[in-house]
């Protein structure tokens, strides 16, 4: 079996939920508080993602493309 070159530059989820699930799932289902903190931060991060998605916040064309990767995966 053949591995794929690794590409630390480029974020790949190769999962089937949407990352804003499995982080619910995370803060809904584990006993550690260090962990059901950091699934509400990430939360709270893909909210301000989704915010500067719809109001055109980055002027980036590679920090809009990377924010809609993070916001579909």
């Amino acid at each position: 079996m053949k591995k794929a070159a690794s590409n630390p530059g480029q974020l790949c989820l190769s999962i089937g939920k949407p990352l804003s699930l499995l982080l619910a799932e995370v803060h809904k289902s584990s006993r550690n508080p260090q962990l059901r903190k950091a699934a509400a931060q990430m939360q709270e991060a893909l909210q301000i993602f989704a915010q500067a998605n719809q109001t055109g916040l980055s002027k980036s064309v590679k920090a809009k493309v990377a924010i809609q990767e993070i916001l579909t995966k």
